[in-house]
Order: structure tokens, then C-alpha cells, then sequence
């Protein structure tokens, strides 16, 4: 199908020749793709064509994601819509709460959608169509206080309309509403309420909001993530601490990543993301990030080469020791209670939420060298993925 004429073209050929060559082989591609589609059986055909339609369609809904727009009202905007996701497009909104009190307690919230069919925790979830405001979904959260609580894993309803989220099923309804910086969550089952939290802006606003996007090609996402606090009611008793909310829009397959947000007791926070390729059993890394808020200074401070070590154990409180910088960083976490999700779509993916305590921390930056004296102790979770998924 690829047109090829001769290579060995002459040194010396003029300007006006080589267009003309140039021309000859395009004319020649074009007929020769021509005379393949025009070959092809009736289905392949059909097949065909609409496979070339759908990048197509793909490219130009990419290219109405890459839209700039105010931070805070492109954060709303990002909450409170439905994308037009292109092929590989998926979309979902992310809530993690970290309790403040010196408890283990933390809740989990996620809901969302994808262009194509999947299968998710072993339940089919059908390519989702919005019909007035709504679309079909999958809806999954968990709590942990004192034990694991499981509230919902199961498909569900999602409808976006008037700077409001709400996803429901058999198990719960879920309202995410609001305007930057004051938004609320409030869930409740069989008219039971089961959260009502109140979620605003730190009183840094210097680190409590990003808008962010990066696309290559076809392939890329963007998000709308909110670092702010929240003071309420869970399971009839008081919760409050640091809120992690996010909507994100993915484009193109999922890849194993390492990703963990550790609170501590002094408002300090550290934050890593590794995505990376496994080929033959090698991970090959396409980015390293971490960064650690000192809470104590209103200053970031960022890292390179940061590494994941991941030591299991037979009683399955998992280790993780983490460096950066030739000893700069030096963490060591260990799990109390997790949460396995798995996706298929022709590839099998696998999400491990983990509850983790830190165990031992010290860090230097330009000017000190702070540990668990200075932050207090570390609350927060780590994720474990790996294989592939479309």
C-alpha cells in the first residue's frame, strides 16, 4: 500500500523536478490507497473507513480539550461537564479524605466513564452515551475507621448539570457541588445520610489548586485537582483534614504508575508520580516527580530521580522506602488496609489502593533537615498498578 518510487534520484535535479517527483508519489499513494479500500470486502470495508473517521473525530475533540481557560473557572468548568471523549477517552472524578485527628481514618470517592465498553472489578460497564445530562458509569467508595468499610463497587448513574456532579446507584447517591473555593460533598443511602463534609480553601491559597494538561499527538490528559480542607460528618461522627479532589480526562491506554499523597500531622505534605513502561519484565520511566510542601515555611520544594522500593510481607502490611537525590529523601511507609480494582478491555489492569502509616521520614532542603519531630506523624496512601489497559 505504500507508494515507492526510485530512491536512487539524481544529485542534480532541478527544483521544479523533485516537486514533480514529489507530486508522482503522492498521486501514486493515493491510487494505490484507493484501489486497496475499493478491493476490500463489503464489511472490512465499512470497518475501514470508520476506523479512519474515528481519528478523525478523535483529533478534533483533542483539540477542543486543549481550550486555555481562567484557572478557577477552568476548574469548575472541568468539575461540572462531560467531555467529549474522543477514542481511548476516558473521564473521572477522584476524592480522597485524610482525617486530621491523629486517627487512621480515611474515605474514598470515584465515579467515571469511558468512550469504549470495559469490564470493571468483573462488572460489564457499556460505552457511555449522555442522554440528558446522564450517562452510564462505574461508582466505587470506601472508608476506613478503625476497620475497612466497603460502601459501594458497582455501576452507577452519573449526571452533571448546573455546577453539580451526582452519581448514584443501588448502594448510594453522591452530590459534589458548589463554586471555587467553597464546594460540598453529601452522600446518603435509602435517604440515610452518610457524609455531609464541607470542603474549602486552605488558608495558604498558595498551594490549594491547578489546572494542567499534556498532550502529545493523540495521547494526553487534563485535570482540574483541588488541595483543600474539610470539616463535616462521616458515618455520625466528626471528620475533618485535608481533602485531595480531582476530575481528570485521560486520552490513550492506562500504564503502570507509582503515585502517593502523604499527609502530616503539621499540614507538611509529600506527593510522587512515576508513570512508567514494563517491557520483558524492565521498567522504563517517562517521568519522575516528587515534590514536599513544608507547611511550617508556605514553601515547595521539589526533587528529581526519585525511587520506589516495595518490600512485601506474609502478614501483608506492605513496605515502601523512598529516596531521591542520593539520600535527600528518605521515607519508609507501611500499609494497614487496601483496596484491589481491576480493569479489562482485551489488556488486564490492575489499581491497588494502600492505606499506608510512615514509619521513619527525613528530608533536607536548602536550608534545614526536617523528620517526624518536625512534621509529626504521616498519613496517607500509595497506589500499585500494573499490566495494560485501553
Amino acid at each position: 500500500m505504500t507508494a515507492v518510487l526510485n530512491d536512487r534520484e539524481p544529485k542534480n535535479i532541478t527544483l521544479e523536478e523533485r516537486i514533480i517527483t514529489e507530486k508522482n508519489k503522492l498521486l501514486l499513494f493515493i491510487k494505490e490507497r484507493n484501489d486497496y479500500i475499493r478491493n476490500l470486502p463489503e464489511i472490512e470495508k465499512k470497518a475501514f473507513i470508520e476506523s479512519i473517521q474515528k481519528v478523525k473525530e478523535s483529533k478534533d475533540k483533542i483539540e477542543r480539550l486543549l481550550v486555555k481557560k481562567d484557572i478557577k473557572r477552568g476548574i469548575d468548568d472541568l468539575l461540572f461537564s462531560f467531555e467529549d471523549l474522543p477514542l481511548f477517552g476516558k473521564e473521572y472524578w477522584f476524592m480522597k479524605f485524610t482525617a486530621d485527628d491523629g486517627s487512621r481514618r480515611q474515605f474514598f470517592v470515584t465515579f467515571g466513564r469511558s468512550a469504549g465498553d470495559t469490564e470493571v472489578n468483573g462488572r460489564y460497564v457499556e460505552n457511555s452515551r449522555i442522554i440528558d445530562d446522564k450517562t452510564d458509569g462505574y461508582f466505587v467508595s470506601w472508608a476506613y475507621d478503625e476497620k475497612k468499610l466497603k460502601l459501594t463497587d458497582d455501576l452507577g448513574v452519573i449526571e452533571v448539570k448546573d455546577d453539580r456532579v451526582t452519581c448514584s446507584n443501588k448502594d448510594l447517591k453522591a452530590n459534589f457541588y458548589g463554586s471555587f473555593p467553597k464546594y460540598m460533598l453529601d452522600i446518603s443511602s435509602s435517604g440515610k445520610k452518610i457524609c455531609y463534609l464541607d470542603i474549602r480553601e486552605p488558608e495558604n491559597s498558595n498551594y490549594n489548586s491547578e489546572v494542567a494538561e499534556n498532550f502529545r499527538g493523540l495521547f494526553g490528559y487534563r485535570l482540574a485537582s483541588l488541595y483543600f480542607d474539610f470539616e463535616g460528618v462521616l458515618l455520625d461522627k466528626n471528620f475533618s483534614g485535608k481533602c485531595y479532589a480531582q476530575k481528570v480526562i485521560v486520552v490513550g491506554p492506562f500504564i503502570p504508575w507509582k503515585w502517593s499523597r502523604i499527609i502530616f500531622m503539621n499540614g507538611s505534605i509529600l506527593t510522587y508520580y512515576i508513570p512508567n513502561i514494563e517491557i520483558g519484565g524492565l521498567e522504563y520511566e517517562i517521568r519522575n516527580f516528587m515534590e514536599f510542601y513544608d507547611t511550617e515555611n508556605k514553601k515547595m520544594h521539589n526533587f528529581k530521580k526519585a525511587k520506589v522500593y516495595e518490600y512485601p510481607s506474609e502478614k501483608g502490611d506492605k513496605r515502601w522506602v523512598i529516596t531521591a537525590e542520593e539520600g535527600k529523601v528518605f521515607m519508609v511507609m507501611k500499609s494497614y488496609c487496601k483496596e484491589s480494582f481491576s480493569f479489562m478491555n482485551n489488556f488486564n489492569f490492575s489499581y491497588i489502593e494502600n492505606l499506608v502509616d510512615v514509619v521513619d521520614f527525613q528530608i533536607e532542603t536548602d536550608d534545614k533537615v526536617i523528620t517526624l519531630k518536625e512534621t509529626g506523624s504521616g498519613l496517607g496512601m500509595v497506589e500499585d498498578t500494573s499490566g495494560f489497559g485501553i
